[in-house]
This record gives C-alpha cells, sequence and structure tokens, in this order.
C-alpha cells in the first residue's frame, strides 16, 4: 500500500510545492492571497444484530460480523478531509479514513490524496488518489449523513469492495437549457486487501483501469451511466504474498492436470485463476427527490474471465417520504451470480494409484469451496430521524433470503453455504455525524 499512498502524497506535495513558485512571477495562475485550507470530518456508529448464530453478517471485507450477538464491526466508521484552495484554478484534498479491513485493523488509510487543476472550458484535471466512481453514489458512500438508508445496499455495492484508485481523471460540466451534464473519463489502478495468512497480507489488485460515466440532472431528477475495464493483479510486493491459498490450489490443479486423462484439472485452474483476468463493470442508476418523496434505484453487472471472481448482476430500488425530520423509507435489492458456481465430480482412470484417486476428488472440492453463490435478496424497513443539525439517527429491520446452495454476503457458516434455503433477519441501529 505504501506505492498507492505514495501517488497521492506526490499530488498534494506538488500542489503545496508550487504555491510559493507561483506567486512570484506574472503566471495567470498568480497566487495573490494566503492558501484557504477547510476542515471536515464524518462518521457512523453503528451496532447490528442478527437472528442466527450460524452465520456471520458483514457488509465488506471485514473480519468481525454480526450474529445474535450485536457487533460495531459492520458499519462503524470515521473519516477527516482538508481541502486547500489555493486560487481559482488549483487546489488539493487529503481525506483520512478508518473502518475495520479484511485483517481486523482499523488502521486508517489515505482515502484520497490528489491535486485539481481547471483547465477552463468546463473541464477539471485531477492527478493523485482518488475515489473509484464505480457507483451512483461512490464520492459519498462512506458518508452515512449523506445518504438516506443505514449502509449502501451491500448486494449491489458488494460486488466491487475497491473504494479509491491512484491515477487521474478528466471532468466536464456544461448546462444545456434546464439540464446539468457531467461527464468524466478516469484511468489508473487500484487495489483491495481481502485477508491475512501465516505469510502475509492478501491483496487483489485491478490494473490499466479505464472508465466513463455520464450524468444528467434536470430538477428533481438525476440519471447516471457508467461502464469500466479492467486487468486483474495479486499483490508481489514484499509487504504482500498475493493468493496464498489460491495459488497453491492452482499449483494442485496444474500438476495433476498435466497426467493423461486429467486435462480437465488443469482447464479448472486456468478459469480459476485471478492474474491478468479481464474484468468489467457497468452501472445505470436514477434519483429523483421532489423534497417529500426520494427514490433511488441501481442496476450494475460485474463481468470477468475468472471464475474465481463470479459474474454477477445486482440492482436495488429505494422509496421515502420525508415527514419533517422523519424518513420512513423501504428498500429492495436483489443480486445474482451468472457464472459457473462450481465443478462436478471427475472420473479418475483406474489405472492409477489410490493417492491420485483420493487427491482429485478433494482439490475439485477445494475448488467449489473456493467459488461459491453469494446471490441473495433482501427487503428493508427503516426510518431516518435527523435529530440535529449535523447527524441524524437511523432504525433498519432487514430479512435476507438467501437460496439454497449460496452463502449470500454471510461469512463462517459451517457448510459453506446455506443447504436450503435460509431467511435471516439484521436489526441496525446508527448514528451518523458530519462537521
Amino acid at each position: 500500500m505504501n506505492s498507492t499512498f505514495l501517488t497521492g502524497s506526490i499530488a498534494i506535495g506538488a500542489a503545496l510545492a508550487c504555491a510559493p513558485a507561483l506567486a512570484d512571477n506574472n503566471s495567470p495562475l498568480l497566487i495573490q492571497n494566503a492558501p484557504v485550507y477547510t476542515f471536515s470530518a464524518f462518521g457512523t456508529i453503528a451496532a447490528v444484530q442478527t437472528n442466527t448464530n450460524d452465520a456471520t453478517y458483514i457488509t465488506g471485507n471485514e473480519v468481525e460480523g454480526a450474529t445474535k450477538h450485536a457487533n460495531l464491526g459492520p458499519d462503524s466508521k470515521v473519516g477527516a478531509q482538508i481541502d486547500a484552495k489555493f486560487n481559482d484554478t488549483f487546489s488539493a484534498t487529503l481525506q483520512v479514513f478508518s473502518k475495520q479491513n479484511g485483517v481486523s485493523s482499523y488502521a486508517p488509510d489515505v482515502e484520497w490524496a490528489f491535486g485539481k487543476l481547471k483547465l477552463g472550458g468546463g473541464f477539471d484535471l485531477r492527478l493523485g488518489r482518488i475515489g473509484a466512481p464505480f457507483f451512483m453514489t461512490s464520492d459519498f458512500r462512506n458518508v452515512g449523513y449523506t445518504n438516506l438508508t443505514v449502509r449502501t445496499p451491500v448486494d449491489v455495492y458488494g460486488l466491487v469492495p475497491v473504494r479509491t484508485f491512484d491515477g487521474g481523471d478528466i471532468l466536464y460540466k456544461t448546462d444545456i437549457g434546464s439540464t446539468t451534464l457531467n461527464g468524466q473519463l478516469w484511468l489508473g489502478k487500484s487495489s483491495v486487501r481481502i485477508g491475512q495468512n501465516a505469510a502475509g497480507d492478501e491483496d487483489v489488485g485491478l490494473n490499466n483501469i479505464a472508465g466513463i460515466n455520464f450524468s444528467a440532472e434536470n430538477g428533481p431528477l438525476t440519471v447516471r451511466f457508467g461502464t469500466m475495464k479492467t486487468r486483474f493483479g495479486v499483490s508481489t510486493s514484499t509487504s504482500g504474498t498475493g493468493l496464498a491459498g489460491l495459488n497453491t490450489l492452482l499449483g494442485g490443479l496444474k500438476q495433476l492436470g498435466a497426467l493423461p486423462g486429467l486435462g480437465e484439472l488443469e482447464t479448472i485452474g486456468a478459469d480459476l485463476a485471478v492474474e491478468n483476468k479481464f474484468a468489467s463493470f457497468t452501472g445505470l442508476g436514477a434519483v429523483l427527490d421532489t423534497g417529500n418523496w426520494v427514490v433511488n434505484a441501481e442496476y450494475v453487472k460485474r463481468t470477468t474471465g475468472s471464475t474465481y471472481v463470479t459474474n454477477a448482476n445486482a440492482w436495488y430500488a429505494t422509496l421515502g417520504y420525508r415527514v419533517e425530520t422523519f424518513t420512513p423509507y423501504v428498500s429492495f435489492t436483489n443480486r445474482k451470480v451468472t457464472s459457473t458456481t462450481g465443478y462436478a465430480p471427475i472420473a479418475v482412470p483406474p489405472a492409477y494409484p489410490p493417492l491420485v484417486q483420493g487427491t482429485v476428488p478433494v482439490l475439485v472440492s477445494s475448488v467449489n469451496g473456493a467459488l461459491g453463490s453469494t446471490s441473495e435478496s433482501t427487503s428493508a424497513l427503516g426510518v431516518r430521524w435527523d435529530a440535529g443539525k449535523n447527524y441524524d439517527v437511523k432504525a433498519e429491520f432487514q430479512q435476507i433470503r438467501v437460496p439454497a446452495n449460496s452463502a449470500g454476503t454471510f461469512r463462517d457458516i459451517s457448510t459453506g453455504n446455506f443447504m436450503v434455503d435460509t431467511k435471516v433477519n439484521v436489526v441496525t441501529v446508527a448514528v451518523d455525524f458530519v462537521f
């Protein structure tokens, strides 16, 4: 993670270093006054509880989650941001964010660290570490106070756990009559820590990201479309070992797959591998806010070249109605995995010794365990109370329906997946704040 932090730090450092230099010449960027710094912060404290101890409810890659014992881990978070405006042309942003991660740590991450240059004609350029714009609410998905519901829908937003990227983007904004049009072209790379083993951290990377987003705003209605393409990678730095467990499994599949009559194992391994595999993500969303009525809806689709990261589509729709400081709401979400989630047993030629006869079923079973389905659907009923100027209180009840042979978004299921259609109730109470 040090190299990605350095990218953003260089952008911020360059901004600060350029400020006095610009003041000493007749450049169009001449700084007449001292830079203006603005500090802001946000956070959420939330307790989550379910009606089962047979699985652990999580909202991302966190290790600790909720069961019948309430837990603060899935949703609690805090962040702080500094914005520096040097003149009407140049500014910079630094944001630090803390939330439980895939190694059960709350160590703060540099979430944003970029410089922004206004190019004129409605164009802006940003370089550094920037929020990854996969979804309609990507820029503020971590700020619970800006969201109607307790959290952004896990069935949808959980398909891409990447929050930031290192690189740059070009933004464009213009007005056509009463409609404001926004465009974004973004390029870069990113990574996400998904776990830890005895040798170190396990990271999955996104390399050569290229994406484009469009949105249109007219009165109470905003519509957005976005799409991106990338290549998967795994960590090879000294601070990470890549996906050690997956690599061991791939090695076994390749070794036995080279034997006559067992070539299917090698094919399975090639499908399962992550490194340099293609992936794409597309989303379409809309927001309607009339003052009283609030409607949010989004549809997304993930496609990859690896069976380890499944193909899936997901959607959500949320309806709320404001009554003074209270906004009751209902929300419905659905995620469906559309690619291979398991392989049938492979027949081993009888001439092979018992060691091979016994190892092949274990390998196929391990592959099926590494895949698995995360299909599920969720219904939610909640209320938001804007109790003060800069904070709210939310309460939400969810019923999550997981089909047989799927794990949904749960962990620690003793059988790997739910063996029968299962319903899990989840209750959350949260306080969001900004200042």
